[in-house]
Order: C-alpha cells, then sequence, then structure tokens
C-alpha cells in the first residue's frame, strides 16, 4: 500500500531534500510539495491525503496552526528546526517531530510508525461490517449494532458510546476522531467537537441543538451548515 503524502516548508531546498530522501522509501508516494500552509487547507478538500510532512515556523500560518484549522487532518511529522514547538506538536498528535538537518535513520523510525497506524486504522475498518462495529470494552471485544447507537459523546482519549435500552454508556479507549473514521457516514453524523449522533436517532433539531430522543446535544458552530446539508 502506497503511503500518500504531501511536504510543506517555506524554504525549497529543504523541500527537495525531504522529497529525494523520501524516494528511498517504495511505500511513499509525494502527490505535491507547497512553500506555505494556506494553498494546503484547498488542496486538502479535494484529495486524498495519508501524511502530511510540515514545517512549523513559516510566514503567514504556522505549521501547528494549519493542523488547528483542520477538521479531520492526515496524519502529521513535524520538521523543524526549534525545540520549542516540540510539546504543541504532540499536543496535536502529531506522528513524530524530525529535528533538521532530518538523519535517514529518524526518517525511517517516523515512517515506520506511520505505517502501523495506518495498518491499525484499516485493522479497524476491516472489523466494520454493514451493520455493526467490534470494540474493546472493558477488555473485551464487544460488536455493537449500528442501530442500537444513540450518540457518542469524545472524552480526548476515552470515548462513551450511549446505547438504546441502557442506563449508562459504555466507555472505549480512542478518540472521537478515531471513533469517525470507523463509522459509515450513511448512518452517523459529527455535529460538534465531542459528538457523534446516529442520524437515525434524530428527533429535532435547531441552529444550536439537537435531540436525541429526549437528550439535547449541542451543535458546533462549524458543524451548522453540514448538518442543513444533511438534515434539510
Amino acid at each position: 500500500m502506497k503511503i500518500k503524502c504531501i511536504l510543506i516548508d517555506d524554504e525549497p531546498f529543504a523541500l527537495d531534500i525531504l522529497e529525494d530522501d523520501l524516494l528511498a522509501f517504495e511505500q511513499i508516494e509525494v502527490l505535491a510539495k507547497f512553500n506555505g500552509a494556506e494553498d494546503v487547507i484547498k488542496y486538502l478538500q479535494n484529495h486524498q491525503v495519508d501524511l502530511m510532512f510540515s514545517d512549523i515556523q513559516m510566514p503567514g500560518l504556522l505549521g501547528t496552526q494549519l493542523v488547528r484549522t483542520l477538521e479531520n487532518p492526515p496524519l502529521v511529522i513535524f520538521t523543524t528546526a526549534y525545540h520549542q514547538f516540540a510539546v504543541e506538536g504532540f499536543e496535536l498528535n502529531a506522528v513524530d517531530y524530525l529535528m533538521k538537518p532530518i538523519r535517514k535513520e529518524r526518517l525511517a523510525e517516523a515512517l515506520k510508525k506511520v505505517a502501523n497506524l495506518l495498518g491499525l486504522r484499516q485493522k479497524a475498518e476491516a472489523e466494520t461490517s454493514n451493520n455493526y462495529i467490534l470494540l474493546n470494552v472493558e477488555y473485551k471485544k464487544v460488536k455493537l449494532l449500528f442501530d442500537e447507537i444513540l450518540y457518542i459523546e469524545g472524552l480526548k482519549d476515552y470515548v462513551k458510546i450511549y446505547l438504546e435500552n441502557r442506563v449508562h454508556p459504555l466507555l472505549t479507549r480512542s478518540n472521537l476522531r478515531g471513533m469517525e473514521n470507523k463509522l459509515p457516514e450513511e448512518f452517523f453524523l459529527r455535529i460538534h467537537n465531542s459528538f457523534i449522533v446516529n442520524k437515525s436517532k434524530i428527533t429535532g433539531f435547531n441552529h444550536s441543538k439537537l435531540d436525541i430522543g429526549k437528550t439535547e446535544l449541542p451543535i458546533g458552530k462549524t458543524y451548522v451548515d453540514i448538518i442543513r446539508q444533511e438534515l434539510g
């Protein structure tokens, strides 16, 4: 499987060096190179990208700011000459943080992490059938039918899954973005940074709130237009 990636750096020479180094890895396909972050947002709206190599200290939009603006960013490896951005980089769930000049051994380690993460994602997708998902709950695999899921709440490294005919939600280790990637879009809808809902369970909504039965959930401002398109 090819890992499709893009490269972002305001120094053309640095871009060329990184691209040359990546050519040594057969699984890597470089789709595009950018000298700034602004054009990347539009590109990602129209292209499927697995991995993004991004410098941080750039004119205009910083690499870290770029990641924060993306609703569903690809995997990210930051490349920089500055140590002080490391903490923020890992807070953004970056796969790795490579210091320039980048050693080929470190690049290989970072790409191995990427391959492992994409492999886990594929495995999770394979576990998702037409009408159910398998999740790890309390040290065992649990099969959940899509139709019994009401909504899902994100809690940083965990999610709560609220089900029909069950008082207490199930808790599984994942972030909401990871859970969103496992669920089919035809059945589920992200309505907030913290909530995903089952479309078939929605009983009402307005510009700021959505009802799942008697439960009222907030609608994030960035999701209003998406919800209007989906639900009319």
